[in-house]
Order: structure tokens, then sequence, then C-alpha cells
């Protein structure tokens, strides 16, 4: 019998989009295997909210945590299990060790080298790009998440050619939140139906600074941000922009059930997991035209040009889209499983 592990370390991470991926991905794999491989769920001893696996195994190893964790104490276990293939699905692998399976949700930090200019986030990218050279080289298999990223990563990697399968994303996991009933009292000036809603950060590559700027030439309308932000000493944040901050996953359903508009203005895209559950909760998304998003998420959400700031989004949420269905049945976590399960 075949023998698998999956790299762990993203259930000591905090939640973001990979995070997300890797999860939803590995609880679904669990649903689906059916008795011809052995899988195995390595994980640090930080980790938390481990998903109730019924066939995937899980085991604790080692004694660090982060990425040491992964380039000894994960890779220490590869290199007494010989037999067994890692699955890595954040975009690193542990270093030399037998080839496995990685997935690269993007290359934003090789083809966007003007978006990291302090010291650590510079460290992050050279480290990053090591990363994406060896895994182009060495491992056995390499998955993505749209056919964008593949272009992009054979285009910039074309050892990576030949090796890579396309594993999107899937949104079934908003199904499972819950809408906070009074998220008003937290947010007294958001009226439903009301303000345009993002979840986004001001980092250049999510684009938040657009968001800061059309709002300036809608003075009228009210607009809310929720997420990480930085650098807001150095933007004048008009009065109708309201930043929220980290939101809870119930009031982040609610914001986004009640929104007049989801905006999604990012430059950058390997996927983009936001607007496709905020079409999954019923609201009206606002996208770029941008990378990935167009392949994404087709003809069912408006589309912006994400330079140009100038834009009446009233008129824009006038305009005709088809269903939403169109783009949600082509998504799940199941057939995802099913498509990494093909691979192993």
């Amino acid at each position: 019998m075949k023998k698998y592990v999956i790299n762990g370390k993203f259930l000591a991470d905090r939640m973001q989009g990979i995070v997300r991926y890797a999860r939803e991905l590995t609880k679904a794999l669990d649903k689906c295997l059916d008795g011809d491989i052995e899988v195995t769920l390595l994980i640090p001893n930080d980790a938390k909210n481990i998903p109730d696996l019924k066939k995937i195994k899980v085991e604790e190893i080692g004694k660090h945590t982060g990425m040491v964790w992964e380039q000894t104490d994960l890779r220490k276990y590869l290199k007494k299990h010989k037999d067994v293939i890692c699955i890595n699905f954040c975009n690193i692998c542990p270093l030399f060790v037998q080839p496995g399976i990685t997935t690269i949700h993007d290359i934003m930090y090789k083809v966007n080298p003007q978006d990291y200019k302090t010291f650590r986030n510079r460290l992050s990218r050279y480290w990053h790009m090591f990363q994406y050279w060896y895994i182009a080289r060495h491992e056995k298999a390499i998955t993505t998440v749209s056919n964008f990223s593949k272009g992009e990563i054979e285009k910039y990697y074309p050892r990576a050619r030949g090796k890579i399968t396309v594993i999107p994303n899937g949104w079934q996991h908003v199904l499972e939140y819950k809408e906070s009933p009074d998220w008003q009292e937290r947010y007294p000036f958001l009226k439903p139906k009301e303000y345009f809603f993002s979840l986004s950060t001001l980092s250049r590559n999510k684009n938040g600074k657009w968001i800061i700027e059309n709002a300036k030439y809608n003075p009228d309308c009210v607009y809310a941000i929720a997420g990480k932000y930085y650098e807001t000493d150095k933007l004048d944040i008009p009065e109708n922009v309201h930043m929220l901050g980290f939101v809870s996953d119930e009031d982040a359903c609610a914001l986004i059930k009640n929104c007049k508009a989801f905006i999604h203005p990012s430059l950058y895209e390997g996927f983009g997991i936001p607007p496709l559950e905020a079409l999954a909760l019923g609201a009206e998304v606002i996208a770029s035209n941008a990378t990935a998003l167009p392949e994404v998420l087709g003809e069912s959400v408006r589309y912006i040009d994400p330079s140009d700031f100038q834009v009446k989004l009233d008129d824009v949420v006038k305009q005709t889209i088809a269903d939403s269905s169109y783009v949600l049945d082509r998504y799940s976590w199941e057939n995802s499983a099913k498509k990494l399960h093909d691979l192993i």
C-alpha cells in the first residue's frame, strides 16, 4: 500500500487563503479515501483546531514549531521513512528529502518584487523564490489553483512543465458559517444594503488603496474594510471609510450578506477565495479584471480596472451579470479532493 504524509504545519498558522485550502482539502480527501492508500497528517505540538478525520491518521511529531519544525522535525521524519511521499499544501516543502507533491498557489514573490521593501519582506521573498526553484526541479508533482497560476509557474520555471495539475479551491466551507445576529450592535454605522464591503489589506497586491481612493471619488457612499492593513498612517482615510480590523467568521458572514456589494480590487491573485465566498453567501461582487479573477469568477460578477479608481460603484452594481450558479457549480472541495486522489 502506498504511504503518504501531509505536512500539517498549516494547523498552527493564522487563517488565510492557503491555510483554508489546506484544511478543507485535507478534510475532503479524508472522505474520498477508499483504502488503496495510507495517509497520515503530521502536526507540530502547537497545532490547533485539528479536524475530525476518519481515515487519515493524525500524528504529532517533533519539539519545534513553525518553519523550524518543517525543515527539521518533518525533514527528519521523511529521512527516516523513505517509503512515504510528503504532500505540502502551502507553497513550501522540506528540503533535501525524497520528492513529494507540493502546491504553489501563485508566484507573487517572483513577479512582483516591488511589493517587498522591508528587510523581513525581502527575506521572505528570497526564501519563497528559492522554494519555487527547488520545487520545480525536485518535486514529483506540483499542484496549483488555477490555469493562470499554472501558466505563470511554467513561464518562470520551465522545469515545472509537465508536472503541474490544477486543483482549485472550493467554497462549501461558508455553509458552516453562522451569521452574527447582533452584528449591527458592533457596527452601528453600517446599515443593511447601504455599504460596500471588502476583506482586504492596504498592501499593494491586495490594492486596498483603490478602495480608499474610490471612496474619495464617491463621498456619498459608505465603505467598510475588514482585515489586516498596513501603512494607514501614510494614507488619508476619508470619513466614509470604516477600517474594521480583523473580524470573526460570523461577523464577516453577516457583513457580506448585508452589504450593497463585496469589492475585491486585487492586482494579483492565483485564485481569489474571498469573492468566491461572497458569491456563495449571496452577495453582489465587484472584482478586478486582473490575473486569475476573470477565469475563476466568470460572468457572475462585475469587473473594474484596478488601476482606475474613478468609478461610480452604484452604476457598476446595476450592470447585468450571469447567475452565480454558473460559477459556484464549477468548484467544490469534494471535486478537488478527487483530483488530488487521482493524482496520488
